[in-house]
């Protein structure tokens, strides 16, 4: 009888022991979206709450596949399109912000963006080799270490200095072993953290088409937005145009080459699902050269479920901070 209620108890711990974290609040669901991406799309800060942050920031440093379809419509694109739009669509969120920041730290063009990818969650001596930089030692590995720690924490403590340092040592610069240390560490995760940097054009845009779920597939309306500084004006302009359905985001412009010369326009059968912040899936049919009803579905697309709401979320100033 003895040892079979202690095989009970060693059973009923394991089942509470299986028990999943109790989901985060909204605030610290938001703050990972943020920061791992560009901003949560509708029904991410609840997937995200019920995953919790080990779970979630695990996804993010093992990240899934990339839509067929988003992949295809991405080599056909130039970079800095192709920036944007991984960063509006990418279930590979935290991929698309380490690009953009090892860009920028290392001075390189949108163009080598491709040789970096496959090395930002890898050791940072193959990161470094994608970009043709050569090592310093470890006064320029310690350097990239704070730069990229100041990226995602504010004024960061000099004990979260030294226990991510100590992480890259002890990894020979593994990404993701030092991104899992940064991005579940208490400093990283206080609510003083949220909110607290500011965005630029590029995130602000992105952000903001992912709060109005839109499916996208055509990000040509958005660059002129992303390149040139944003005025409050220019800023209340552009929500506008979102929330009101008149960027022409869900079809992609046809190039003369994809129209028939003497035949009705080409047909190419696609199947997809639409999904909140990944490209639009236009159905079993997608005309080459669309027809005025095809062009009609497509602006259909482009209009926001709930513009009223879209619209006071992305004007109040707090949508300007992440």
């Amino acid at each position: 009888m003895r040892v079979l209620i202690l095989l009970f108890c060693l059973l009923l711990g394991g089942v509470v022991h299986a028990q999943p974290a109790a989901p985060l609040d909204d605030g610290l669901a938001r703050h990972l979206l943020n920061r791992l991406g560009y901003g949560p799309a509708p029904g991410e800060v609840a997937r995200v709450r019920a995953l919790g942050v080990q779970a979630w920031v695990d996804g993010q440093l093992a990240p899934p596949p990339m839509p067929p379809r988003l992949e295809a419509r991405l080599r056909t694109l130039p970079a800095p399109e192709a920036a944007l739009l991984r960063a509006i669509a990418s279930p590979r969120q935290l991929e698309a912000v380490l690009v953009r920041f090892w860009l920028d730290y290392f001075k390189k063009e949108e163009g080598a963006d491709a040789a970096l990818r496959p090395h930002v969650l890898g050791r940072h001596a193959d990161l470094r080799a994608a970009l043709g930089e050569h090592a310093r030692g470890k006064n320029s590995e310690r350097a990239a270490m704070e730069a990229l720690l100041r990226h995602f924490v504010s004024a960061p403590s000099t004990s979260l200095q030294g226990s991510t340092w100590r992480v890259w040592e002890a990894t020979g610069g593994d990404q993701r072993a030092v991104l899992r240390q940064l991005l579940t560490s208490p400093e990283f995760l206080a609510p003083s953290q949220w909110n607290s940097k500011e965005k630029d054009g590029f995130r602000f845009v992105a952000s903001a088409v992912r709060a109005s779920g839109l499916a996208v597939d055509n990000v040509a309306p958005l660059m002129a937005i992303v390149r040139a500084p944003l005025s409050d004006a220019d800023r209340a302009e552009f929500v506008e145009r979102l929330a009101a359905g008149r960027l022409a985001l869900a079809m992609a412009p046809v190039q003369p080459h994809e129209y028939a010369s003497s035949a009705p326009p080409l047909r190419a059968g696609v199947a997809g699902e639409v999904s909140q912040g990944t490209v639009a899936q236009p159905g079993p049919v997608l005309m080459a050269a669309p027809t005025p009803s095809a062009a009609a579905m497509a602006a259909a697309r482009s209009q926001p479920a709930q513009p009223e709401r879209l619209r006071a979320l992305l004007l109040d100033p707090k949508f300007l901070r992440y």
